[in-house]
Order: C-alpha cells, then sequence, then structure tokens
C-alpha cells in the first residue's frame, strides 16, 4: 500500500518539523504545495528524503485565496503533467493544511482495511487541539505526544483522505466540504480516523497567525467571508476571547499508549 501526502504551506517554520515528522511516519511520497515561503519552511522541508516542494501562487499575486486553493487541492493528487498524481500510483491521497493531522493509532492498517471494503472516502471525526503555549520541538517527539487535548468540532471533519482510483473529487473553498463526487467508492461506516487541528497552540501563538494570514487575505475572500477571524477584528477577537474557555473544555482525543507511532515502527519511517 502506497500513500501520497500534500501538504499546503506559507511561512510554517514553527509547525513543519512537526508537519513533516507525522507525515514520514507513513507516507511513501509528500509534496509541500508552497506559497513562496520567506521563512524557513524550504530550510525544513528539503532536510527530508521523501519531500517534494512544489510551488504554486494564487491569481491575486502575493495573496491569499480560498476558490485558488479549493481547485489546487482538487487537482493536485491527479496532475500526470509534473508526476504529482495519485491515480495510478498508490493507493491514498492525503490533503491536508500544514497544521491538520491525520491520525489513528494504525494508520496504515485501517487504510488497508479501507482499500479491501472499497472505501473512497474515510469519515474523520475533527479536533481542535489545544496546548498553553506553542510546544518545542524535538527530533523524535511527535506533536501528538506532546499535545493530546481537543474540543471536538464538526467543522474539522474535512474529507482529507480519498482513494483516488475509484472516486474523484472537487473541494469547497475553506475544503470543509466536497462540492462533487464522482467514482464508485463508498465512505467509512464508522469515523475511525482522527483529523487533529493543531492551529490553537497558545493564544500568543493563534494571535500572531490571524495577523500573518489576514494581511494576506484576497478581495475575493474577503467578499465573501472566506477565513474572516483572520481579517475581521470583531471576529478575530471573538476567538481569542473563546481560547481560554476551550482549553478548559478540552478532553484528552490522543491516547497515552502510542506505542507504535512512538517507537518508529511504521514501515515508512525508516
Amino acid at each position: 500500500m502506497r500513500i501520497y501526502t500534500y501538504i499546503l504551506c506559507w511561512n510554517e517554520e514553527k509547525i513543519l518539523p512537526f508537519t513533516l515528522d507525522h507525515y514520514n511516519q507513513f507516507s511513501d511520497r509528500i509534496f509541500l504545495l508552497d506559497n513562496y515561503s520567506t521563512d524557513k519552511s524550504l530550510e525544513i522541508a528539503r532536510k527530508y528524503e521523501k519531500v517534494t516542494v512544489v510551488p504554486y501562487s494564487c491569481k491575486e499575486e502575493d495573496k491569499y485565496d480560498e476558490k485558488d486553493i479549493a481547485n489546487l487541492r482538487s487537482n493536485i493528487y491527479k496532475d500526470t503533467t509534473y508526476g504529482y498524481n495519485t491515480k495510478g500510483k498508490a493507493n491514498w491521497a492525503i490533503i491536508v493544511d500544514a497544521d491538520e493531522f491525520v491520525y489513528h493509532p494504525d494508520i496504515e492498517g485501517i487504510l488497508e482495511e479501507y482499500l479491501k471494503k472499497e472505501v473512497g472516502i474515510p469519515r474523520l471525526a475533527g479536533y481542535d487541539m489545544y496546548s498553553k503555549e506553542f510546544p518545542e520541538y524535538k527530533k523524535g517527539e511527535l506533536l501528538t505526544q506532546k499535545v493530546k487535548l481537543g474540543v471536538e468540532s464538526m467543522s474539522e471533519c474535512k474529507p482529507v483522505i480519498i482513494n483516488p482510483n475509484i472516486v474523484d473529487v472537487t473541494y469547497s473553498p475553506g475544503a470543509h466540504f466536497l462540492t462533487q463526487v464522482s467514482g464508485r467508492g463508498l465512505p467509512s461506516v464508522n469515523a475511525d480516523i482522527k483529523l487533529l487541528h493543531y492551529k490553537s497552540l497558545g493564544k500568543e501563538h493563534v494571535a500572531e497567525r490571524y495577523e500573518q494570514l489576514g494581511s494576506r487575505s484576497s478581495w475575493e475572500n474577503i467578499a465573501n467571508k472566506y477565513g474572516e477571524h483572520w481579517y475581521d477584528e470583531k471576529v478575530r477577537k471573538s476567538s481569542l476571547d473563546a481560547f481560554d474557555g476551550a482549553y478548559e473544555d478540552a478532553i484528552q482525543v490522543v491516547p497515552d499508549e502510542e506505542k507504535r507511532q512512538s517507537e518508529g515502527t511504521s514501515k515508512k519511517s525508516n
């Protein structure tokens, strides 16, 4: 079984080492879809043998546009021009933002089971993950080991895993749902796999990231209120004010027993 992972990136130097360590465990190839980062993101990515950097831009220069990104998500996994395609090469495509971690104690095992059942798009259980401050990175220590508390979130049940050999999808802006699905694959019966969104790693980090992303929102994002917590002061303040309460309500999402991942027993991490 082969897995290709596609990670959207813009100036993600803080979380990217955690992200690449996580996906390096079970991915055969990783494509970093980079929107011309100006920090150390590319320097970090080049340390990983499996990573291929794929630069992209939106129509509005130096801006982030959700419709353009939705189009990229919908097509990159089937692009044959440059060999980025998963179809015919791998069994699964995982398409995520840099702070989104697909998690299961035996991710390869559950995906192997889904293959046999001809699952096209696995159901995911979404969680916003919380910590009081941004964790220190240390090689060999997974973020799922460091930050295990989260709050269940319906908006994070994003369909980010697809079997490209039996389904074809079109993503909505924000990728929270699909606007079109074709093919013969079935959804999984249960949400066995979790999608952990590690955006709330300390209130200071959240505020910093909102400021960065807000300055890059395209006019179309603003007109359609896509990602308004980035640029709308009222919505941004409301999100930050809710941080402490959400942290208090967070429950343990990742179990303490992560023997398989923590010991690096995945054949693809070696």
